[in-house]
């Protein structure tokens, strides 16, 4: 009899009833000893199913993860294709401008359509600071005021004392603190 329960119980997993009776007949056949060591392996491979989820959670994060890193390196990479384009475009703009101000153009253009021509050199009269007065007063028609005195030239100081008289001016004046806040 002994002998057939463990047939019974070699036999393949497939191949057993999945039977109410089959399951009392071998709670019957198992001792109290082997049911427990059966209980403690099925407590022993929690943790290591625990762990091959835990393994496959971090592993579909770092997946998630690596494609957005994918997703903001290609974006990246578009917009760095986007402002060498731009860059490209400005030069172009730049180089156009400087074609369309240069002085050779604007000379010609002068002559061609609006008909300028070059002063005579010869013509040109440079008139002093008295004599302009002197003209604009008999133009406006308004009578000659007292001649106006030559500005007196500013002293000349070094320019770091320059900068040093200014700055404790400021300081001192609340300027330079109002700068700052």
């Amino acid at each position: 009899m002994a002998a057939s329960r463990n047939a019974q119980l070699a036999q393949p997993y497939f191949e057993r009833p999945a039977t109410e009776e089959w399951q009392r007949r071998r709670l019957e056949l198992l001792r109290p000893e082997q049911e427990q060591r059966l209980a403690r392996r099925r407590w022993e491979a929690v943790p290591y199913v625990l762990l091959v989820a835990l393994i496959l959670v971090f592993a579909f994060a770092y997946m998630c993860l690596d494609a957005q890193i994918g997703l903001a390196g290609r974006q990246i990479n578009d917009l760095d294709a986007q402002t060498a384009q731009m860059q490209t475009q400005s030069l172009r703009t730049e180089v156009e401008i400087g074609n369309l101000s240069s002085l050779s153009r604007i000379e010609s253009y002068a002559k061609l359509h609006l008909n300028m021509v070059y002063p005579d050199i010869q013509a040109v009269q440079y008139l002093d600071q008295r004599v302009s007065q002197q003209l604009a007063v008999e133009l406006s028609g308004v009578k000659a005021a007292a001649p106006v005195p030559a500005a007196e030239p500013a002293p000349q100081y070094h320019p770091l004392l320059a900068a040093w008289a200014e700055l404790i001016d400021y300081y001192f004046s609340g300027t330079a603190l109002a700068t700052n806040q």
